[in-house]
Formats: C-alpha cells, structure tokens, sequence
C-alpha cells in the first residue's frame, strides 16, 4: 500500500485525557476482579476495601447487605438472653429471701404480743374480804386505786371519834354532801372508807391501805347493820361519817383484823364516800 493511502495515526492523547482501563477488556491478560459499586454513593469499590474511598461508609453498607451479619448478631442476642436469663434468676431469689426476712419480722414482732395474756392483773385484787367490815368477811371488792376518785373524795380522810361515851344507836353526818344517784337496798354499791376504834382512834381497816374499793350489796346481810343502815340515803359523791355501837357491828366477838383487831363489845368510827350505785 502506498503512503498516499495509508490512514492516518492515531491522535495523540494527554495523561489527562487518557481513557479508563476496563477491567477485563484487556485481550489475552488475566481478568481484573469485578468491581462493586458503594450503594450509598454509587463509587466503585474493591471486594478487598473495607470501606468507600469517597463517601468513608462502604464497610458499614456491605456489612448490612451482606448475609456475613446473621452469624455475629446471633451470637450477641444469644449472649444477651442468657445474661437476662440470669439476672431474672437472681432478683427472683433475692425476692424470695427479702420475703423470707419480713415473714421473720413479724414472728419477732407478734411473739411478744402473747406476754401480757400471762401477766394479767388483778389476781390478787378481789382477796380483801377479810378485813372489810362484813358480817361473813368474805365481801368481794372491785378492784381500782381509791386515788382515782375525783374532786375533794380523791385525798384519803383524818378519822377523829367524838369525845365521851359511845352511843346506843347509829349516828351519820354527811362531811360532803353527793350529787348524784342515792343508794337504796338492795343496790350494789362501791365505797372508799376507813374504819377506827371509837376508844382511842386506831384504825383497824381501810380501803385505802388495801388499794382497793369495796363493793358490796346495800340491805342483803353482806356487811353490818350499823353499814345497811347508815349508807343507805347517801347520794354517789358524798362522804359520810358513821359512829356504830357495837351491837351494829361486831358485838361481844369483836374481830381479829390486822393490824389492830376490834376489841369485844368495842364501838367504831367510819368515814365512808360513795363512788358508785
């Protein structure tokens, strides 16, 4: 062929210009691995790059379009719900224990509650009979602190007898008057007094000593006729003085009381309040 004819050559290009290699274009060579694009940005990125050379975020896509995430995932949730598995485990026995130490609380809490059935008061409350003046001497009393009487019947009264001979009959002079229910027989009454020997003024008997009042029933034989007959009429409240002649009291026995015993034939002098009808 002559020149004349020959086409022309090839224009030349600058490095600028030059045309990209295609992977796997090149005739006879080995093929170039396939090129993916970064879903994010669409760049090309190698199957060795971990992460995109433009947008920095190919691992962190390949990774989520990938299936290689199943196996760490479900690793981590398997790890997570054993770890849970057994934090239930222990707040489970920790309730059971914490259960356990308030049923404790209250054994120790209520076994006490049981102490005051055992110590019950008043046992030896209802035993003054024997000093009462009572025709049998074995008169119940109500038990309760004779101090707890209110106004001018809380303070315990001075007995004086009367000077000269006693008398032949029962005497009653009311030192305050009551405001309240009048005893009549066969009420049951509730007294304080204090018993003393008309001769020289020792006193043989009192509720105060005792610390405890002394109920009995008005009219029935309980105590002597010179008490049926002298606190019936007295008004709850009143405080009354009762001079008793022997044959109204305990006549030619008298009675061994404690401790000053009623001399036979001997007179006595009582100031008696009543507190309740």
């Amino acid at each position: 062929m002559s020149a004349a004819t020959s086409p022309p050559p090839p224009p030349a290009t600058t490095g600028s210009e030059a045309a990209a290699p295609v992977p796997g274009a090149g005739a006879g060579g080995p093929e170039s691995p396939a090129v993916e694009a970064c879903p994010l940005c669409g760049a090309p990125i190698a199957p060795d790059q971990e992460w995109c050379l433009h947008c920095g975020a190919a691992a962190r896509t390949r990774l989520a379009t990938s299936s290689n995430w199943k196996g760490p995932i479900i690793a981590v949730a398997t790890v997570v719900v054993l770890s849970l598995g057994v934090l239930a485990a222990s707040l489970v026995s920790l309730s059971g224990n914490s259960g356990s130490a308030v049923v404790i609380r209250r054994t120790v809490t209520t076994t006490p509650g049981a102490a005051p059935t055992a110590s019950t008061p008043a046992a030896g409350a209802s035993t003054p009979g024997a000093t009462t003046p009572a025709a049998t001497a074995s008169t119940p009393s109500t038990a309760g602190s004779p101090g707890t009487a209110s106004g001018p019947l809380a303070t315990k009264p001075v007995v004086t007898p009367p000077s000269g001979p006693p008398p032949t009959t029962v005497q009653v002079k009311d030192l305050i008057e009551g405001t309240g229910p009048e005893a009549r027989a066969p009420d049951r009454v509730t007294v304080n007094y204090v018993g003393v020997l008309y001769n020289g003024g020792a006193e043989f008997d009192s509720s105060w000593t005792r610390g405890t009042r002394f109920t009995f029933t008005l009219g029935t034989g309980q105590v002597i006729s010179g008490w049926n007959e002298g606190v019936a009429g007295m008004k709850v409240g009143g405080r009354r003085e009762l001079i008793v002649p022997a044959s109204f009291a305990y006549g030619a026995k008298g009675l061994a009381t404690k401790p000053v015993a009623i001399p036979p034939n001997a007179a006595l002098v009582f100031v008696v309040d009543l507190l309740k009808v």
